[in-house]
C-alpha cells in the first residue's frame, strides 16, 4: 500500500492563499454589485426627481392654459350676450311702432269734450308714465301732506328703446300669449 502523502507546511500556506484569494474575489464581487445597486438607486431617485419636476411644470402649464381658456370663454359669452341684447333691442324697437300703427288704424275717433282742458297727445315715439310717489322726508309740509299745484299735471316720457324685462316684453312672431 501506498503511504498517504503528507502535506507540507508550504503547501498548506499555498492552499490558504488560494482560499483567501477566492474569498477576496467573492467579497469584491459583492461590493461591486452593491455599489452598482446604489448607483442605480441614486439614478432612479434622480430620474424620479426629474419626472416630478416635469410633472410640476406640466401642471403649471395646464393651469395657465385653463385660465386662458376661461378668459376666452368669458369673452365669448360677453359677445354673445351683447349680440342677444342688440337683437332684443331691435325687435322691441320695431314691434311697438308696428303695433301703434295698427292700433291707430283700428281706433275709432272719439269726441272731445269742450269743458275740459286736454293734455297734448303723446307722440308715438314716447309713452306717458304715471309719476311715482317720493319717499316721505323733510320735503313734506307741517301736516305731513305735500302741497300740490292745481291745474298742473306732470308727465314723464320714456324713450322707445328702453329695455323691458323678459316677462313684459311682447311675444315674438309665431308665439302665442297665454
Amino acid at each position: 500500500m501506498k503511504a498517504p502523502k503528507r502535506i507540507g507546511a508550504s503547501q498548506k500556506l499555498i492552499h490558504e492563499i488560494e482560499l483567501a484569494r477566492l474569498r477576496l474575489a467573492k467579497v469584491e464581487n459583492q461590493w461591486k454589485s452593491a455599489r452598482e445597486q446604489a448607483r442605480l438607486a441614486k439614478r432612479r431617485r434622480k430620474e424620479a426627481k426629474e419626472a416630478a419636476r416635469r410633472a410640476k411644470k406640466q401642471a403649471k402649464l395646464a393651469k395657465r392654459e385653463m385660465a386662458q381658456a376661461k378668459v376666452v370663454l368669458a369673452e365669448a359669452e360677453k359677445k354673445l350676450a351683447r349680440v342677444a341684447k342688440r337683437a332684443a333691442k331691435t325687435k322691441t324697437r320695431k314691434r311697438p311702432a308696428a303695433k301703434a300703427a295698427i292700433a291707430a288704424r283700428r281706433k275709432k275717433p272719439t269726441r272731445r269734450r269742450v269743458g275740459r282742458s286736454a293734455s297734448p297727445p303723446a307722440s308715438p315715439a314716447t309713452k306717458s308714465v304715471k309719476p311715482s310717489r317720493p319717499p316721505p322726508g323733510p320735503a313734506q309740509g307741517i301736516s305731513g301732506v305735500q302741497p300740490t299745484v292745481q291745474g298742473k299735471e306732470e308727465s314723464i316720457t320714456v324713450p322707445r328703446d328702453i329695455e323691458l324685462p323678459p316677462s313684459s316684453a311682447s311675444p315674438t312672431p309665431g308665439e302665442t300669449v297665454t
